[in-house]
């Protein structure tokens, strides 16, 4: 059984526990770091479910998280901090998550959807394109892990 819903700040705990586990499980391919991140307190935990925050469990156990959040100089939503459990991906848990996020968004109006995506993640660049995103040409170095580029992609809403 697959659960998906939105969280709140009340459920900080439950944020915490899952976004420390994708930052352990694929360091590679977030712009933080799970050293940075242990460190928060139960405010800062709150505070970062302050933007739309996804969360897939599945069979009671927590599986994967997506977020996102409106920039205010930009006419597209940002979709982040995408993670799977590994041992789950495959079985429909990460479209699960961006079907819900993309439903959310589009009720915002956005012209469209960007994401970051790490240089060498194949079968993240695979699935967001079976979404439609395509890559803009923007590059930027990951901001946690300089040696790692990412680049930007981008699903129009027109």
């Amino acid at each position: 059984m697959i659960e998906i819903r939105q969280l709140t700040g009340d459920d900080w705990a439950i944020y915490r526990d899952v976004r420390l586990a994708a930052l352990t499980d694929a360091p590679y391919a977030f712009a933080s770091t799970v050293e940075r991140e242990a460190a928060f307190d139960e405010w800062q935990w709150r505070a970062q479910l302050d933007r739309a925050t996804w969360f897939v469990a599945l069979d009671g156990a927590p599986v994967g998280l997506v977020g996102g959040f409106a920039e205010e100089d930009s006419a597209d939503l940002h979709l982040i901090g995408m993670w799977v459990r590994g041992e789950v991906r495959g079985r429909g848990v990460a479209a699960g998550l961006v079907d819900g996020f993309l439903t959310w968004a589009k009720g915002q109006r956005p012209a469209g959807v960007v994401l970051w995506v790490a240089d060498g993640n194949d079968r993240a660049q695979a699935f967001y394109r079976r979404y439609g995103f395509g890559p803009t040409g923007h590059r930027q170095p990951l901001p946690s892990n300089p040696n790692v580029g990412e680049q930007k992609w981008r699903l129009p809403l027109g």
